[in-house]
C-alpha cells in the first residue's frame, strides 16, 4: 500500500513539473532583411496559445544558411512595444552556429508585449545582420513599416 502511495505521489509530481502544453499556432512574416547568401526559414511555430501574449510560451523550429560569416549567434527575441527593451535571456532562445546550412530549435517565455523574430548576431561584436520577425496578423500588422535595413549595415567593429 505504502509503494502504491509514493508511486501515486512521483507520477503526480511528474505530470506538475511537465511543460504547459504547445500546439500549433498559425503565423504570418513580417519585415525581414538578410545579407546575400544568408537566411532563416520559420518552419513550425507551437506556444501554450494562439495569441503569443505575455505568458506564453513557445518553441519555433526552422531552417537557416549562413554564407556572410564563419559563425553567429541565432537567437529568438522579442522587440517591445513598451519598456526599454531589456530582458533577461534564456539558453535556450540562442544557438551558436558555423557557416552553412542547419536546422534549429529555439523556445522562450514572452515576458512583454511586443512583436517576435528570429536574428542572426554576430558572434564578436552582437550586431545583428539578418533576421525575420513574425507573431499574429496583428501583431506583425503593428510592425509592418519597421525598418530592417540596419542588418545589412556593416558592423561597427
Amino acid at each position: 500500500m505504502k509503494s502504491a502511495i509514493v508511486y501515486g505521489a512521483m507520477i503526480c509530481s511528474a505530470a506538475m513539473a511537465a511543460s504547459p502544453l504547445q500546439s500549433d499556432v498559425p503565423t504570418v512574416l513580417g519585415p525581414k532583411a538578410f545579407r546575400d547568401g544568408d537566411m532563416i526559414e520559420i518552419v513550425d511555430v507551437k506556444a501554450t496559445s494562439p495569441k503569443l501574449e505575455q505568458g506564453d510560451s513557445l518553441t519555433v523550429r526552422g531552417r537557416y544558411r549562413l554564407e556572410s560569416r564563419q559563425r553567429a549567434n541565432l537567437c529568438l527575441f522579442l522587440t517591445q512595444f513598451e519598456g526599454d527593451g531589456n530582458e533577461e535571456t534564456d539558453p535556450s532562445q540562442m544557438k551558436l552556429i558555423d557557416q552553412g546550412l542547419g536546422n534549429f530549435e529555439l523556445k522562450t517565455t514572452i515576458k512583454h508585449r511586443g512583436v517576435l523574430h528570429v536574428t542572426f548576431y554576430d558572434v564578436t561584436s552582437g550586431h545583428p545582420f539578418g533576421g525575420v520577425y513574425f507573431g499574429t496578423q496583428a501583431q506583425v500588422k503593428q510592425i509592418s513599416d519597421q525598418d530592417v535595413s540596419h542588418y545589412r549595415k556593416d558592423d561597427p567593429r
